[in-house]
């Protein structure tokens, strides 16, 4: 029975009014009354509340640890093989077979990002939420480079026009025509035949449009093992196939750049999608077919180079368990390191070449275009290895600056901007 406005409160009501916020003792019993409905209604609000953070952790961006530490070996392959002078290791065949590691890196961001989003992505909303987070997680680190690679070009005019250089600006691979394009992110389409200012950028332009393919079949198709799963699984193996094939390597880019980035990204989704769960030989899988890719990669030639994309599978399939001598190698804090660092590493490090091979141009007063693959002359492969060490700090130290003022902060902003259509 509810008690009247100035009745009498009981010893317990009177032990809580003492115990409630001083700013309350002054009020009546009834306005008492309503601070405890309003704490008690609070209590529950924050209760939702907290419910609402935890199930927004559970959904956030699922961790690999081991993953991360591959996605850094990766980046490293791909410095190694855009190495422009000789040097000891540059004509290894392991070395010259280092393109690979774009392949690993589709087939991770498609485990990876189905893994996050092949649940979720089920109304408008959340397919902006998606669209976002990726735009600012590789745009903005793409724009940055680009203009910085325009700066250097504005330089070469510059000293051009100063009679310092002989070099033409804006010609070559660094057309204005080419800025459109890679700024739109179409240069692995396709669309045209070079790729220019920052070539790596080629398949971050294919990856998002396997975004929009994964985003379509995860809302409007069946995002489950089956007669579509597997045929899209036969379908990209064997699209992978005839570039080995047909191209007797899978280095391709701006030709069919796109169906190598679809057919990795799809085997990565296929990876989801027949998880298959804790299997006690899941660890020794990841370090036996590492082994084994590494081993791909250091004989194979011509189409059998093939041969490595199941070995990179089976290691994404081991890793992505967090267990065995592999993925504790790659959890480590330098692997880690690297991880974190790795799309800054991949996406600067060319433009760390363009500067080292045309500041020592102009040092020994060497012709030529420092766009090419072996256009700088070295006296030695000593010397070459010299200078690839020097120029390799200098990309690792320059990408943890990209990553800790570009990266990091336009990722965390997507991330706001995407909770707006949670």
């Amino acid at each position: 029975m509810r008690r009247p406005c100035g009745a009498k409160l009981d010893s317990r009501a009177r032990k809580e009014r003492r115990s409630f916020a001083p700013s309350l003792l002054p009020l009546g019993p009834c306005a008492f009354r309503r601070s405890q409905k309003a704490k008690v209604t609070l209590g529950a609000e924050v209760q939702n509340a907290t419910i609402f953070a935890i199930v927004e952790v559970l959904l956030a961006s699922k961790h690999y640890p081991a993953l991360d530490g591959l996605r850094g070996v990766a980046a490293l392959f791909i410095v190694f093989y855009h190495v422009p002078w000789a040097t000891h290791f540059v004509d290894t065949r392991l070395v010259r077979n280092g393109y690979l590691a774009v392949d690993v890196f589709f087939i991770m961001s498609g485990f990876v990002i189905a893994a996050n989003y092949g649940d979720r992505l089920r109304t408008p909303q959340s397919i902006r939420e998606f669209a976002v987070r990726r735009f600012f997680r590789l745009y903005p680190l793409h724009f940055a480079v680009l203009m910085a690679v325009f700066a250097l070009e504005l330089v070469k005019w510059a000293l051009r026009a100063q009679g310092l250089s002989d070099s033409a600006p804006f010609t070559g691979a660094f057309t204005p025509g080419l800025l459109v394009v890679n700024l739109l992110m179409l240069q692995g389409l396709g669309l045209v035949r070079e790729l220019g200012w920052n070539p790596p950028a080629w398949s971050i332009g294919a990856e998002c449009v396997a975004y929009a393919f994964f985003a379509v079949v995860a809302t409007h198709g069946d995002m489950r093992p089956g007669r579509n799963a597997l045929l899209a699984i036969c379908l990209a193996s064997g699209a992978l196939v005839a570039l080995a094939a047909i191209k007797q390597s899978l280095d391709v880019n701006f030709g069919w750049g796109l169906v190598r980035c679809l057919a990795g990204f799809t085997l990565g989704v296929a990876i989801w999608l027949y998880e298959p769960g804790d299997w006690p030989f899941l660890p020794v899988a990841a370090t036996v077919s590492g082994a084994l890719a590494i081993m791909v990669m250091t004989f194979a030639d011509g189409a059998s180079i093939i041969l490595a994309i199941p070995l990179f599978v089976a290691m994404v399939v081991g890793l992505r368990s967090g267990r065995g001598l592999a993925a504790q190698l790659l959890s480590s804090a330098p692997a880690q390191f690297l991880g974190k660092i790795s799309f800054s590493v991949y996406m600067i490090h060319m433009t760390a070449f363009y500067l080292a091979t045309g500041a020592i141009k102009r040092l020994i007063h060497q012709s030529g275009h420092p766009m090419g693959r072996f256009t700088l002359e070295v006296a030695s492969p000593w010397i070459g290895d010299l200078l690839f060490v020097v120029v390799l700090a200098a990309v690792l130290s320059g990408a943890a600056v990209t990553y800790r003022l570009i990266e990091a902060p336009a990722r965390d902003y997507g991330k706001r901007i995407a909770r707006r259509f949670a």
